[in-house]
């Protein structure tokens, strides 16, 4: 039996209960890396540029691990709503849960270890020059181990949302971030006596609070009975199939992204290392001011699987539409003041006067957005909840490939980085808008289905 029931209950207040815990843990996480970025700030210009550098491979690997998340909070939910509706067996649900763990650490074992191999190649193709590779390895080469740490903790969470328990994924990644927090400046300058390790030293500290969260989770999902402890592979590859059937649609949306950054990242450094370093800090800010949008966004996904499952769509139609409204007025919460702050908090992760401007700039224009992109993140998570992945697929595809790359590379060729910023801009309003017609068009069509 899932431990809360989201077929019932106040709609707001259920997603409030669901969104608390995890925008607990996903600010606390967000502003330890933020505050990371700060430390290697400290260290030089070329350790931020570094580090941005990797963002686009480490999107990748988490968009992968996340495809795989979604999947399986979508049929894990829906099988829990239909639950609530009938004598429905809860094996269903300790099945799924227990295959996508096994999934998720073998993919992404065989992914740390292609990405390891391809290090070199993969960053001089993004305009790294072979004097910063060094310092991309010690990054990489013990976070791309603990990356396995990392993604099986993200399922064992959506595992237990799925199943309507918010609160201990949630207050596992924050006390996990506040060690991590503690854990960064000790290893990156070498307090207390120990060596200064630099970038290695972020990577160690993630690495080893992930796994200590990994273990802590797992504990909590086999007492909680959320998984099988015998019989393991049964039906596996059934389990997998429902799984994939969103979660391959989910992972190409995700992947998405990355590609995208990576290509952005290239445009800004035909700009220099400074340039680089200031799309960094105004990425580490974004994260910040978003933050609530991605818990938001983590949150309505299980609660419209619950509701899909239970065949209540009036619940669907009000949490969707309460989505959509917080995420219009966060939008406007936050844009002001990055607009008029921009450039004192980008100075607290780099005083370099130049990557101030950069991040700055990026911080007057783009969070304009940030409403609508919210709006395209509801609508993707409520896509995958239902069942309907490849709408999610399109909005992304058409929100980067059709409309921001091109839009970037024409004003990047007029205005430099300036119109890649207002690329960024417009891509996030206009697809936002799409994605708002789009899903009240499926809810239409699941009304006369659920009626």
């Amino acid at each position: 039996m899932p431990q809360t029931d989201l077929t019932q209950g106040h709609v707001p207040l259920s997603l409030a209960r669901l969104t608390a815990p995890m925008m607990m843990g996903v600010s606390s996480s967000i502003l330890v890396q933020v505050l990371e970025m700060g430390f290697i700030g400290q260290l030089s210009t070329a350790h931020v540029a570094a580090i941005t550098f990797t963002f686009p491979l480490t999107m990748l690997l988490t968009g992968i691990a996340l495809g795989i998340s979604i999947g399986t909070s979508s049929v894990i939910a829906r099988s829990v709503g239909q639950q609530s509706q009938s004598s429905h067996s809860s094996d269903d649900v300790q099945r799924l849960g227990t295959h996508s763990l096994i999934l998720v650490t073998c993919a992404m074992s065989v992914l740390a270890v292609l990405c390891w191999w391809s290090i070199d190649p993969i960053f001089l193709a993004l305009g790294a020059d072979e004097a910063m590779l060094p310092l991309i390895h010690d990054y990489l080469d013990i976070y791309l181990p603990g990356s396995i740490f990392f993604t099986i903790a993200m399922i064992l969470g959506s595992i237990m949302r799925a199943n309507g328990s918010a609160t201990v994924p949630g207050v596992i990644m924050t006390v996990g971030s506040l060690a991590h927090l503690l854990l960064d400046p000790i290893l990156i300058f070498g307090w207390f006596g120990l060596p200064a390790m630099e970038l290695a030293g972020a990577a160690t500290a993630m690495t080893v609070t992930r796994l200590v969260a990994m273990v802590v989770t797992l504990m909590y999902v086999f007492r909680g009975q959320m998984v099988l402890s015998t019989d393991l592979l049964r039906a596996f590859f059934n389990s997998t199939k429902r799984i994939l059937h969103v979660g391959i649609p989910a992972i190409a949306t995700n992947l998405i992204g990355p590609i995208t950054a990576a290509y952005i990242t290239r445009l800004m450094a035909n700009y220099g290392e400074t340039a680089v370093a200031g799309f960094g800090v105004a990425g580490r800010i974004e994260s910040i001011a978003a933050m609530l949008l991605f818990a938001l966004s983590g949150s309505i996904g299980p609660f419209v699987g619950q509701n899909i499952g239970a065949k209540r769509m009036d619940r669907v139609r009000l949490g969707v539409r309460a989505s959509y409204q917080f995420s219009l007025a966060w939008g406007l919460v936050v844009a002001l003041p990055l607009f008029v702050f921009g450039d004192a908090v980008s100075a607290l992760i780099d005083s370099t006067p130049e990557v101030i401007a950069i991040a700055a700039l990026y911080l007057a224009l783009v969070p304009w957005s940030y409403g609508c992109w919210g709006m395209l993140m509801m609508a993707t998570a409520s896509f995958n909840a239902v069942g309907k992945p490849l709408p999610s697929t399109a909005l992304s595809f058409a929100r980067m490939v059709i409309i921001y790359i091109p839009l970037a590379s024409v004003l990047d060729h007029y205005y430099g980085y300036q119109g890649i910023f207002i690329a960024t801009l417009v891509s996030n309003l206009l697809l936002g808008i799409a994605a708002y017609f789009w899903f009240r068009t499926q809810l239409t069509t699941l009304s006369q289905a659920y009626p």
